[in-house]
Order: C-alpha cells, then structure tokens, then sequence
C-alpha cells in the first residue's frame, strides 16, 4: 500500500520514493513503478494483525481566509468497535503544530472545525495516523459569497513530484493559491515551476523554498504571475516528500464570469494513459487541460469513448513541447451533441509524460426546475488518474432537492466489467450490471450514504453533486489491494 506510516519517519524520508509511478529525471527520462499510485486507499475489513493502516493528509483553507465560511474535518469509523490509537496533528501556515488523540465510536462520526483548533492561520494541513484502518477522513469546503463548495476525500499519498494542470490568476476576482504541506519531522527544499500564457517560467522565490518540517507553505500565485486564464504548476522537491494543492477561488467579476471555489489535488503521478468520467450527455460539457511536465515532446490525442457502441467520435489530437499545456473546450465542438454519455480517455503516442484535468463551470440553468433554490455559478475540478480498482468505497451527499450522482465507468480497452453495489443504510440500489470497455452509468441519490462497489475488473468511482452552494465532485476510496494500473 502507498500510504505513508508516520511512526517511522525517518526510514520512510529515505524508502518511500521508490513507491512512486514516476518521477522526472533532469535528462527527460521516466521512470515508472509497477504499483499504481492512487490518491486515497483504504485499509479496510481486515483482521487487526494483517493490515498496515492508513494515514490521512488533509490540506485547505479556514475560514481565516477571505470568503471562506468554514472548513470541516470528517472522521467516519467504519468498524462496529470503537477506534484505537487514532493520532491527530494540525499544522498550520504560521508554523504552530498542535497533536492530540482523538476517539470516534462504532459505526459513528466525528466532525471538527479547523477554525475551532487553529484561531489565526489562514491555511492548515492535518495528519491522521490510522493504524488499524477502517477509518474515512474527508474535508468540507464551502465559500457561500462565491458560490463555492468543495467536498472530497482526503489523501494518503505523499510525492517528491507534483502537476497542478488547472488554476487561473486572472484579475479581478481570481485568486490562486499553490498550497504545500510538510507533514513530517525534517524539512523539505522544492522548486516551482509554472506554465502560463508566455510559457514555462520561474518567479523570483519559487526555487529553493523551504518547507519547515509539519507546516504549510502557501505560495500566493496571483500577484506573482498575474492575468493568466490558464495556469499550470509543476513542483519537484530536492529534499523530503510533500503534500500538495491548488486552491482556486473567484468572485464572478473577472472577465470569464468564472466564481466559486475549488481546491485540488496535485496529481503525483504522469502517464501515457489517463482517463477521466467525461460527461452523462445532459450537462454543458466542460474543459480537459492536458500538460506535458516533462524535457521530452509528446504527442496524443483525447478520445471520446461513447456508451453506444456503434458511435465514432473524431479524437482530438496534440503535440506538446517541454513544459506545454492545451485547454480543449468540449463545449466548443458540435461532434459531441446527441451523442449521449461519454468517458474520456487521454493518451500518448510516444512517451509517458502527460498529467491532466477536468474543468467544469456551471451557470443555474443548469439545475434542475425543481431543485431547491438557485446556483448563480460554480466551478470544479477533477484530475485525470491512470489507475482503476476493483473494490471502492464512496459517501455520496444527495438530498430530496439535490440528488447527488453516483457515476461509474470502465476504463479498460478490453474487459467488460461486473457491477455489485452494497450499502448498510434502507436505500434502494440497483441490480447487478455490466459495463462495456469506455461505458459509463449514472445513478442518482437524493439521500446521503456510504455505498461500496466491487467490480471484476478494474472500474472508476466518481460522486457529484450541484445546488445552490455551488458543485463538487470526487473520486471514492480505493480498497488497498485491489488497484491496478490500466494497460493498452
């Protein structure tokens, strides 16, 4: 498993490199490891002297920020026995760390207000040590004046590598923000790379920032690189492991329109198969930014992956230059109306070195009549990941007038996948069912609930949702022992 055991730190600054799916050598080089890297992955059901556990990076925001309402913390225990050597730590961006041990019940939930453990700082990261597992740990985002709500899992990964493919800078209105968070004993160098619409550059400070060990840097992009639609960072660190995200949030005034909030985690690994939900054919389409991190040209196309079988969409190619990236507008193209739903799949022609994202703005037309009150606009991002699994484990947020959507799809070229979804909670889920290689299902939820899905073969798990708050989406948890990387 990929997750980090902080116990034995100082081993793990020297070890854990080697778990990564690539890291960038300065001569253009990729090296790829045979374990996928997934974001999030859970131990879980295991007996107590066979699992590793699990610790959990949570990064963000509180509501010490400007436009920020709250940040909150989410610890669900999955087992029916109480926890046990449960170990919280807080760090914040002024350099205060705070521990303590925490205990959350059978079968229960325990949540907590950063703003209630840290009274200043604007920026907090948290760790939490897991060690028999069977835990969930989410984090909670929501800026009501911007129409703005994220809501997702947290990590269990940390890398020497980092793409952030999406964030923006344009003024007025929009602030990015590169947040980098320590969490262990020694401190970290890193360098900062950034692609905007004058290509790869540096700023003055972004080499050689040092990242105080159990602390939280936040890099202010805005005023460093300003007026920038589209704005890519690439981080590598020359000492210790990171945990890193982008922070988008605007306000509706500047020349986009774009508002709300969205934070997102870098992507720690590049690949030349990448793969993303796409779209269920009803919602406007949104964005893929695709970057090339990398000293090497790489050349690709983004394929359009109907669930009709019988349907051919013209791909759409690129080429990319060292330290490049291309925005393709979905919206823009008239090949994808009636089509129906759709997966994408991003791939290259000759190397491995691509990382992307998914953008999505909403306007409130695209609410549903009866949906409970109005969504001026909103905006998410989710990165494309190279890996699938067989067992994940999702909390899917709907209400009455908000149903949340559970989406699933294949990504294999080849294997057709068996579905079994299972939840505790009296809701009603649907039989079991087949998805073609590429094809994807949607179930909406208008309740909240934890689901698990098993599949024969490796599959992707995504929830949504969009309401008067603003839009969210994210990847479900994997179950350690069942991801696998998805081959050609």
């Amino acid at each position: 498993m990929n997750a980090v055991r902080l116990p034995a730190l100082v081993v793990i600054i020297a070890l854990i490199v080697g778990a990564f799916v690539f890291q960038v050598q300065i001569e253009g080089e990729v090296s790829q490891s045979k374990e996928p890297l997934a974001y999030s992955e859970l131990s879980f059901g295991l007996p107590q002297e066979e699992t590793s556990g699990d610790v959990w990076f949570c990064l963000g925001p509180t509501n010490k920020l400007d436009g920020v309402d709250d940040q909150t913390i989410n610890i669900s225990n999955l087992s029916s026995v109480g926890t046990e050597g449960l170990k919280w730590t807080i760090s914040d961006s002024e350099g205060n760390v705070a521990e303590r041990a925490i205990q959350v019940e059978g079968k229960s939930q325990l949540e907590i207000l950063t703003s209630q453990e840290k009274d200043t700082a604007e920026y907090v990261g948290v760790t939490l040590e897991a060690p028999t597992g069977d835990v969930l740990v989410d984090q909670y985002l929501e800026a009501s004046e911007y129409s703005g709500l994220d809501q997702g899992f947290c990590g269990t990964t940390t890398s020497s590598s980092w793409v952030v493919p999406w964030g923006t800078t344009e003024r007025p209105g929009a602030k990015q923000t590169l947040l980098l968070y320590n969490p262990f004993q020694a401190a970290a160098v890193a360098d900062l790379l950034f692609v905007g619409d004058q290509g790869l550059r540096e700023t003055l400070d972004s080499q050689g920032i040092v990242i105080p060990g159990r602390s939280v840097v936040a890099y202010e992009l805005t005023e460093r690189i300003p007026d920038a639609p589209l704005l890519s960072s690439y981080v590598e660190v020359r000492t210790g492991q990171l945990v890193v995200s982008g922070l988008s949030i605007a306000d509706g005034t500047a020349p986009s329109g774009i508002k709300g909030l969205s934070i997102v985690p870098g992507s720690p690994e590049i690949g030349g198969d990448l793969f993303l939900p796409g779209s269920d054919g009803e919602q406007t389409p949104g964005a893929v930014a695709i970057v090339n991190p990398s000293q090497l040209v790489v050349e690709g196309e983004l394929v359009i992956r109907p669930g009709d079988p019988d349907l051919f969409v013209e791909p759409f190619g690129f080429v990319l230059r060292s330290g490049q990236r291309q925005v393709i507008e979905l919206s823009e193209y008239p090949r994808l109306e009636g089509i129906g739903p759709y997966s994408l799949y991003i791939r290259s022609f000759d190397n491995l070195n691509l990382s992307a994202s998914y953008i999505q703005r909403f306007l409130s037309d695209s609410l549903s009549e009866d949906a409970e009150g109005t969504a001026t606009t909103g905006v998410d991002v989710l990165p494309a990941v190279g890996y699938g699994a067989t067992y994940w484990l999702t909390k899917v947020l709907g209400t009455s007038g908000n149903p949340a959507k559970l989406t699933i799809f294949n990504p294999s070229l080849k294997s057709i996948a068996a579905i079994n979804l299972w939840t505790e909670d009296e809701v009603t889920l649907p039989d079991s069912f087949e998805l073609d290689p590429g094809d994807r299902a949607t179930l909406d939820l208008d309740v909240s609930v934890l689901i698990e899905v098993e599949s024969s073969s490796p599959v992707i798990v995504i929830t949504e949702w969009l309401g008067p708050e603003g839009r969210t989406s994210d990847y479900g948890i994997s179950v350690e022992g069942t991801v696998s990387s998805i081959q050609r």
